[in-house]
């Protein structure tokens, strides 16, 4: 059986059990798939050890759970397409001929669209990221990020920023805790709201702006705010526990930069959004791809009569041109436990996004295909350069000369 009751859909998603029937002839195991209880697929499956036998749904889940971009607009979004209810009916298959014997019974686990890495998969526990009021790391649940607690997550007043945090269920709302905080680390305003909960994922747009159009803080309350922090909580009516997730802080950028930023939104690997402003010079360069032709020097004059030569005529000829658009984007000087984050989340991300303006997210690609993840004490000052192409390309009008047809 799974190890977790929730766990990632793109790692292995196992399930194991046995037979005592092993030895009937011609002896298999059928196996359905349910997620969200409707059938998906149907798998015949053999005892591979002894009278043990396995199935692996992580196959069917990567294709049916998906992460989109939250442009809702809303305080928080239930990510329903990103996760579900999996489980499996089991039934043994023997004789001669052949045929369905009972059914072992159904197993049932939740899978969320995530992809851990082998090491970070094995020591996985559901614990530290799920928000339950009965789960016993209350204070301490993370959300689902890898950015570097002991650093500095910024966000300017106009940009964007995402926290997504797993919910098991079992309590009436989530309380969602905002504070402001001063530059003397004195408390300047804040709000809490209770919101119906779902057993689902929970994607929290924090956005400075966002949070003004759902909250009671005002513009003026983040003008004077240094930083602030969020904490979500699964409630219930006593004598139920609380689930505390951890105090996630975003700190304001504040800085009067020289060149225009960019920001870029992405998927992690926990299924979470993670974004990084790069603040340094920004580069814009397009491929140009260019057909052409090849025609006679002359041309008949205008009334037909005589074959001319001009200087005006051309002999190697455009007849398209289809331009993709390019960006170099370049970080500021980072601490290296940042810069290891950011490559190997944002390089190996599905899905990248550019904020070209407040809540308006454009798809790029990343085309960095190697990263190095540096070291002070080998790199000194440590910057990030990122290659992206532009996902919409240009396709010119055709040359109103077709001779060449």
């Amino acid at each position: 059986f799974p190890s977790h009751d929730t766990q990632p859909a793109c790692n292995p998603f196992i399930w194991s059990w046995s037979s005592d029937q092993t030895t009937q002839p011609n002896f298999s195991f059928i196996v359905e798939l349910y997620v969200d209880f409707v059938l998906v697929s149907t798998h015949q499956v053999f005892n591979e050890s002894q009278n043990y036998a396995k199935f692996d749904a992580s196959g069917d889940l990567r294709c049916l759970l998906t992460s989109d971009m939250v442009t809702t607009g809303t305080l928080l979004t239930y990510y329903d397409p990103a996760i579900a209810f999996v489980s499996i009916k089991i039934y043994e298959k023997y004789g001669t001929p052949p045929t369905l014997q009972s059914s072992l019974g159904v197993t049932a686990s939740r899978a969320w669209n995530a992809s851990l890495r082998h090491p970070d998969f094995i020591s996985f526990n559901h614990y530290d990221y799920m928000v339950s009021r009965t789960n016993p790391n209350s204070g301490n649940i993370k959300f689902l990020t890898d950015f570097p607690r002991a650093r500095k997550y910024f966000v300017g007043l106009y940009e964007s920023a995402f926290l997504t945090f797993l919910n098991r269920g079992g309590s009436p709302t989530t309380d969602f805790e905002l504070k402001l905080y001063d530059a003397t680390n004195t408390l300047i305003a804040s709000d809490n709201i209770s919101i119906a909960l779902a057993l689902n994922i929970g994607v929290l747009d924090c956005a400075p702006q966002n949070l003004i159009a759902n909250t009671t803080v005002t513009l003026a309350n983040f003008q004077a705010c240094a930083y602030y922090t969020i904490r979500v909580k699964a409630t219930d009516a006593p004598p139920f526990f609380s689930g505390y997730s951890e105090t996630f802080t975003f700190y304001m950028d504040t800085e009067c930069h020289r060149y225009d930023t960019k920001r870029l939104h992405w998927l992690n690997k926990l299924g979470g959004w993670d974004s990084f402003t790069f603040t340094l010079v920004s580069l814009n360069t397009s491929k140009v791809t260019t057909s052409d032709y090849q025609r006679e020097r002359g041309d008949w004059n205008t009334a037909g009569t005589d074959w001319e030569y001009t200087l005006y005529h051309g002999q190697d000829m455009a007849f398209n041109k289809f331009a993709t658009d390019q960006l170099v984007l370049n970080s500021d000087w980072i601490h290296e436990s940042v810069q290891n984050w950011l490559v190997r989340d944002l390089y190996e991300s599905p899905k990248v996004y550019l904020e070209t303006l407040p809540m308006r997210f454009e798809p790029v690609r990343i085309t960095n295909e190697a990263y190095q993840q540096k070291q002070r004490r080998v790199d000194g000052l440590i910057r990030e350069t990122v290659n992206i192409e532009r996902t919409y390309n240009y396709n010119s009008q055709l040359d109103k000369y077709r001779d060449w047809e």
